[in-house]
């Protein structure tokens, strides 16, 4: 009975082992496929790797490519406000909606130095005055300068007053005499300043005249009356006072050379008798003698 069982038993065994033998073979194909796949599987990867590389770099380049042809978004103009209102306004503001700045000339408050030649002339002489001879009227050359201030008014418009020193020698000669009109005056002229295209200006004011000194010398020539044992020498006195104040109408015109430098030119027509008290044995008198003086010299802002 025992024996019997080991028997069965032992074959059994025996065809269990021929069995697994004859199974191995089988599943070493099985196994073989499976890593031929992962390796065809590795392969098929790689070989898609580039391309999708390839093409994620395309879609780079492209995407690329579009924005820079898209025109970058502008950020809006900032809105004034109610608290911000004019300064923040005005500096956003184009420069083309900004009003012109005026030369400097113009814009700004300022004074300068100026120095003219002058020559002048007594003019409107009674013709008695010089015993008939009325186109031997004195004139002479001269000089001024002073200060002037630059007060714009509005645009292109300066109310420019000045104070100056003047000097001037008129000289008067005859066959009886020569004459010499010295005069040192303070000029004080009130003008209003228009300029042309920042390149010229006029002007147009009137003048005071307050004397500060004045000398009229008097070289005698000989005067011999008859002749021979009856020849006489007479000896002429004269006292020719200036008027202490005279008044005029004054005009200008130049050239602005650039904000600081101007040639300047001027005339100043009197409108009061420069010498009313006459006192002459040979003058009549020198009423209506009214002087007009012509200007031309540069002027200098310095601020």
């Amino acid at each position: 009975m025992n024996i019997s069982k080991i028997i069965a038993a032992g074959a059994l065994a025996t065809g269990m082992a021929f069995a697994q033998e004859d199974a191995w073979p089988a599943d070493e194909p099985a196994e073989e496929q499976v890593a031929e796949q992962a390796d065809d599987s590795a392969a098929q990867q790689d070989e898609a790797a580039p391309a999708e590389e390839s093409a994620e770099q395309s879609s780079a380049e492209q995407a690329s490519a579009e924005q820079a042809s898209e025109p970058e978004p502008q950020a809006p103009a900032p809105q004034p406000t109610s608290e911000t209102s004019s300064p923040a306004y005005a500096n956003d503001a184009p420069v083309a909606s900004e009003p012109r700045e005026a030369n400097t000339i113009n814009s700004k408050m300022g004074f300068g130095l100026h120095a003219n030649f002058n020559y002048s002339f007594l003019n409107g002489l009674a013709q008695d005055w010089n015993m008939g001879d009325e186109e031997e009227a004195p004139a002479g050359i001269g000089f001024n300068g002073g200060i002037r201030l630059r007060i714009p008014m509005v645009d292109f418009l300066q109310f420019t007053p000045e104070i100056n020193f003047h000097y001037a020698e008129l000289i008067q000669e005859d066959e009886s005499a020569k004459r010499r009109f010295k005069q040192t005056d303070l000029e004080i002229p009130v003008m209003m300043r228009g300029v042309i295209m920042d390149l010229f200006y006029v002007a147009a004011g009137v003048q005071f005249t307050l004397n500060l000194n004045s000398e009229v010398t008097f070289e005698e020539a000989d005067l011999q009356i008859g002749g021979g044992l009856g020849t006489l020498r007479m000896d002429l006195e004269e006292n020719i006072e200036q008027a202490g104040f005279t008044f005029g109408i004054a005009f200008g015109a130049g050239a602005i050379i650039n904000d600081r430098f101007s040639i300047d030119f001027g005339f100043v027509l009197g409108l009061t008798d420069m010498y009313p008290k006459c006192e002459s044995d040979l003058i009549e008198s020198m009423d209506g003698g009214k002087q007009i003086t012509i200007k031309a010299g540069v002027g200098f802002w310095i601020m």
